[in-house]
């Protein structure tokens, strides 16, 4: 039988970060990343979330809205309009846009940046799979594609130093169609979701989820969940849930036992802020819920927020 390969698509030119606006040397103090420590379940009082920054369940924060990020030295938002298809890591100290060359990473507090070239690399990074952060933004995870002879892998680029790594992994043992790659919340591993193909060309289902260990491309375990995370902090703190799609095309939720793959419909992505509770930020707003998916608060952003949000945690 034919190997099959991923389906990939084509993609729009990305235009490279062509200036470093006075906007990206706003000050802002390092911090860390650490997945905070489960804090007891208890019903944060916030109603509305403004220009100095409060913390939410856990310790989380808004680290960013749109045209803001938290500048945590002032403690207070400042402007930054992020360049097109860029991502913030976690904790907002800095962010990497992407194109069909490579990946620039942009320090906020010095203004400093890397390109990281990809051209002799085989990384597929402007496919629908694209870039994550590790949860603590020290790192970045990507596609590898091999097209002579075929080979699917993944590549871990190393945000203070540009350094990228390759692993290629047994395509015909972990058959994926949506080949995306991201890490767990302790940063050890990646995850990529295993093909389930029976929605045909329609659907791109998840039938499980498989681990490889970060710094060596070996595979770990298999989880026996049909969702795939969006990102590390969609895996509870203690591992035992997880949030994601079964469909990757389809915003679907669901809350699933990483054990058993047991689970039930949620109402959203979210990020796990503790073992208790959720945060998932929705237009001009940002609610804390339950692992069944109740509402325990609802917090209203006001200027200078405005949504979509990016959701951190505490700096350890």
């Amino acid at each position: 039988m034919a190997r099959q390969q991923p389906r990939t698509r084509a993609t729009r030119p990305r235009a490279l970060l062509t200036t470093l606006a006075a906007a990206v040397a706003v000050s802002l103090a390092a911090c860390g990343g650490q997945s905070p420590a489960a804090d007891p379940v208890t019903e944060p009082s916030l109603s509305t979330l403004a220009g100095t920054p409060q913390q939410l369940a856990g310790g989380w924060q808004v680290v960013a809205g749109t045209g803001t990020v938290l500048d945590r030295a002032q403690r207070r938002y400042v402007p930054l309009d992020l360049p097109p298809n860029s991502q913030l890591d976690p904790t907002g100290r800095r962010y990497a846009v992407e194109d069909d060359t490579g990946v620039t990473i942009v320090e906020l507090a010095a203004g400093a940046q890397m390109f990281v070239d990809h051209q002799g690399a085989n990384l597929q990074l402007w496919l629908e799979s694209g870039l994550r952060w590790s949860p603590d933004g020290n790192r970045l995870v990507g596609m590898l594609l091999r097209k002579e002879p075929f080979a699917i892998g993944f590549a871990v680029i190393d945000a203070k130093t540009a350094k990228l790594t390759e692993h290629w992994i047994d395509h015909s043992a972990y058959d994926c169609s949506f080949c995306a790659f991201t890490f767990t919340r302790d940063g050890r591993e990646v995850a990529l979701s295993l093909a389930d193909r029976s929605g045909g060309e329609a659907h791109e289902y998840t039938r499980a989820v498989q681990l490889f260990d970060a710094a060596t491309g070996a595979p770990t375990r298999t989880v026996p969940t049909r969702v795939f995370p969006d990102g590390p902090f969609a895996w509870s703190p203690d591992g035992t849930r997880l949030v994601g799609r079964r469909d990757v095309h389809v915003s679907a939720y669901e809350l699933v036992d990483t054990a058993t793959g047991e689970g039930r419909p949620f109402p959203g992505a979210a990020v796990w802020a503790t073992d208790g509770l959720l945060l998932s930020g929705t237009g001009d707003m940002v609610e804390t819920l339950r692992p069944d998916g109740g509402v325990v608060a609802r917090a209203t952003l006001a200027d200078p927020l405005h949504g979509p949000v990016t959701l951190g945690p505490s700096p350890s």
